[in-house]
């Protein structure tokens, strides 16, 4: 007689269904409109100070800055308008050929606010030059 041995199939395996928690809402879902547009406005002011900083800065590199009057206002003395090439010093020189430029050119440049022209600029002159 001969035995046949059968292995017994495994047990079915059972699918166990596991449930995550729900989705953690990102901080930002749950802010009100209001929220929002507060974070714009600073967002937007902060932009407007860096393009005004960054604005001034250049004039500052480039020279430029606010016009401002001329020494003396309406009084006395003469408009002189910067043509191209000409520097403090050359105005001076031609003013007043047979003296030393640098009081006029300190008087120039301190009357004008800065040290650099453009041309077509308008200065006044000192009354008696």
């Amino acid at each position: 007689m001969v035995a046949v041995a059968q292995a017994s199939p495994a047990p079915p395996r059972r699918l166990v269904v596991v449930t995550t928690p729900p989705a953690i809402r990102s901080s930002t879902a749950a802010l009100p409109a209001a929220t929002y547009r507060r974070r714009r406005l600073v967002a937007a002011a902060l932009l407007a100070g860096l393009l005004l900083a960054v604005f001034v800065g250049v004039n500052a590199l480039a020279g430029l800055g606010p016009a401002r009057p001329a020494e003396g206002g309406d009084g006395p003395g003469v408009v002189h308008v910067v043509q191209p090439g000409e520097t403090f010093w050359a105005i001076a020189r031609s003013l007043r050929p047979n003296e030393d430029p640098r009081p006029l050119v300190a008087q120039l440049v301190a009357a004008h606010g800065s040290a650099s022209l453009m041309v077509g600029e308008r200065i006044r002159l000192p009354a008696g030059s």
